[in-house]
């Protein structure tokens, strides 16, 4: 059975998780902590045709993060070493800013079900469209991939999640 995912309460996909154990995903009400092991999920994201109308909002952040890093070398910054109050008006006022603030809203909305139904408690969750990936790595010059993009099967996934599992303490559990 696949993990559902879910943005303001309507479904938007799921996934398989491929590779994962599907019991390692700690929920609210699982109350184990072995079941704190296995942090990261990732897999082959299938969405709804709403989580397909979705998925710009979702996708894009490295793109995004790239478009923002490039200007702030045009305005002379070092990447590594921006002030705050820079960089604040970079996500506020650049387009490359406001995707990424945007990718942030959407992704603070989306909640991850297992398959029995429980929400599962996240850290973090990120979704990658295969075409993009292929888009910014000739764009950076990433010729050292072992998988050319640009010559995936018709059937390949278009879209993967990442999830990071938020580490649950002894006290979420009391």
């Amino acid at each position: 059975m696949p993990y559902t995912i879910w943005y303001r309460g309507e479904l938007i996909g799921e996934t398989d998780f491929e590779g994962q154990r599907s019991e390692i995903a700690p929920t609210h009400s699982e109350m184990d902590p072995a079941a704190r092991e296995g942090r990261h999920l990732a897999g082959v994201f299938r969405p709804t045709t709403y989580g397909r109308q979705l998925l710009p909002r979702l996708c894009g952040i490295m793109s995004a993060a790239a478009d923002l890093k490039e200007e702030v070398a045009r305005r002379g910054l070092d990447p590594e070493d921006v002030p705050p109050d820079i960089m604040r008006r970079l996500f506020e006022g650049t387009p490359a800013g406001l995707h990424i603030l945007d990718i942030g809203r959407v992704l603070s909305e989306v909640e991850l079900r297992s398959p029995t139904g429980l929400t599962v408690v996240v850290a973090s969750m990120g979704f990658m469209d295969i075409g993009e990936l292929a888009s910014l790595s000739r764009r950076l010059g990433c010729s050292r991939t072992t998988v050319n993009l640009d010559d995936l099967p018709p059937e390949a996934p278009e879209f993967l999640v990442s999830v990071t599992l938020q580490e649950l303490t002894d006290s979420v559990y009391s």
